[in-house]
């Protein structure tokens, strides 16, 4: 059934397609030219998508995202409309829920359904976290933070202090972009830096940071972009925090990353086309050939953290995992 669903769904996907690859065109314009000049983040976008699908589908309220959309610089409520809102309409006509269109998704995931599993794993370990850890987590610290929006949603109003750490251009836009939005963002610290100039655990502190409370780390959609002594620093600097602290990343198999076999054709075509759109490159990654989980385990030894859970994407060899990590 499901099948011909997808059928449905495609047919009238291609119906509305001159409307939305117009839309993918100007979104691309200001993804190459409005957005890179500034050093604002392109990658961000990549799971703010996936966020605005799901909410506009009902499946997982993201009111704030919604309202943060129609101000990003790439974004614009024709956009947004030609995009999001038709193929939401294909998908509530034809009653098609494939793997972008499905909240929580299916496990093991298939890697189109990646996205949303790296969004479900992180809405639930920081719920977690928050309400039903011991010690309890007191502060919320997102690197990277991009066009977040959990610090906005059933989290506000929680006795726990947020920090979104990010680069000024990038940080600039999202907090104007609150503003425009009306997204309340009173109960949020915003901590500039340029990570390759300063510690961002030295810029948390000079904005109330208190490392002896216990904290969570949510660490999206970053890793693959740094080098593997950035990332074993912040693991590093996660061992400083008080007992009960936690860092939840994700991470891409470390032979997609370097094109090497299984991923000898389409690791270098991934690579390429992420370099080519959004002016980033994969740096790192951790190889997932089985066993995955010894391989994670063997990364974090060295940091003071211990592994409590870790799951992966994609099929035969994962393309990438998810990592919660415990002090």
């Amino acid at each position: 059934m499901n099948a011909l669903r997808g059928l449905a769904f495609a047919f009238l996907c291609l119906l509305v397609s001159p409307i939305i690859y117009f839309a993918i065109i100007l979104y691309t314009v200001h993804i190459l030219f409005v957005g890179r000049p500034r050093g604002i983040s392109g990658t961000a976008y990549e799971p703010f998508w996936s966020r605005l699908f799901l909410d506009e589908l009902g499946l997982r309220e993201d009111r704030a995202s919604a309202k943060l959309a129609p101000h990003l610089p790439a974004l614009s409520p024709l956009i947004i409309w030609c995009v999001s809102g038709l193929m939401c309409w294909a998908a509530r006509v034809s009653g098609y829920r494939g793997a972008i269109f499905t909240y929580p998704p299916e496990h093991p995931t298939s890697l189109l359904a990646m996205v949303n599993h790296r969004c479900e794993f992180f809405d639930r370990t920081l719920l977690e976290a928050v309400e039903q850890s011991e010690p309890a987590v007191k502060q919320v610290v997102t690197l990277g933070a991009g066009w977040d929006s959990r610090a906005y949603g059933d989290l506000k109003g929680k006795d726990v202090r947020f920090f979104e750490v990010d680069t000024p251009p990038t940080q600039a836009v999202k907090k104007a972009a609150l503003r425009e939005g009306d997204v309340d963002a009173a109960h949020v610290t915003f901590v500039e830096t340029d990570f390759n100039q300063r510690s961002w655990f030295d810029a948390l502190q000079d904005h109330g940071f208190d490392p002896g409370l216990p904290t969570f780390i949510l660490w999206e959609g970053v890793t693959m972009y740094l080098d593997e002594e950035a990332v074993r620093s912040t693991l590093r600097h996660v061992e400083k925090l008080a007992p009960g602290s936690r860092i939840a990343f994700d991470y891409l198999s470390r032979d997609l990353v370097f094109g090497e076999p299984p991923f000898l054709v389409i690791g270098k075509l991934f690579s390429g086309s992420i370099r080519l759109y959004y002016g980033e490159a994969f740096r790192f990654g951790i190889s997932t050939r089985s066993p995955a989980h010894d391989r994670v385990s063997e990364f974090l030894k060295g940091s003071g953290l211990a592994l409590a859970e870790h799951e992966t994407f994609g099929n035969k060899v994962p393309w990438g995992g998810l990592v919660l990590a415990i002090k």
